[in-house]
């Protein structure tokens, strides 16, 4: 293996550190070398935030643009000011329900129809998953575990270089003891509801 390179882009509060320590755990326990970066952006509520993993024959956690190999994204309007991480053949993961900032809601410029964005990010790359994953984590009866879905997602588009049995183990391993079940519905969820836009 060369080197997977993981963009993930959505706003505070999302989980997004957490999914991706998930994955780096998983692939250290699977030998692999993982490079993981800092927070970028606004960490508080509601604020962009990225993060950028790298498996494999890497150095820099910084993934240079049109290089990700997949992008999830956690907030439909954030994957999109993603994309130039993107390249012809990435594959997106992509969260349906938006997050309308305090400007929109003040009377600032309008938020794009989601149809519309995801219109848009089928013209720029192979593979687009759109995701319910917070409808899905809501229906499990744990909110906070939309950002698993989306990992579900994101393992059953065959890019992640991980099996569902070692992010089952790593996850069983990292959050607590009272939540492993409803995670591992959650995982479980966004395998069977990835699909192609």
């Amino acid at each position: 293996m060369t080197s997977v390179n993981i963009f993930f882009a959505g706003v505070g509060g999302q989980g997004i550190i957490t999914g991706a320590s998930l994955l780096a755990r998983a692939a250290v326990a699977l030998g692999m070398k993982a490079v993981m970066s800092e927070v970028h952006g606004m960490a508080q509520r509601g604020g962009s935030v990225v993060c950028e993993l790298r498996l494999g024959n890497v150095q820099s956690p910084m993934i240079p643009d049109g290089q990700a190999s997949i992008i999830i994204g956690f907030e439909p309007v954030e994957t999109v000011r993603s994309l130039r991480k993107a390249h012809s053949t990435t594959v997106i993961v992509t969260e349906t329900r938006p997050i309308v900032p305090v400007s929109v809601s003040l009377g600032g410029t309008p938020y794009p129809e989601v149809a519309d964005l995801l219109a848009y990010l089928r013209s720029q790359v192979a593979d687009v998953y759109a995701v319910a994953a917070a409808d899905i984590a809501e229906g499990l009866g744990m909110p906070q575990s939309a950002n698993v879905v989306l990992l579900g997602a994101a393992l059953a588009t065959g890019v992640l270089p991980l099996s569902r049995e070692i992010l089952e183990q790593t996850i069983a391993a990292t959050v607590p003891a009272k939540t492993v079940d409803a995670n591992m519905r959650a995982l479980a969820a966004g395998i069977a509801g990835s699909r192609r836009s």
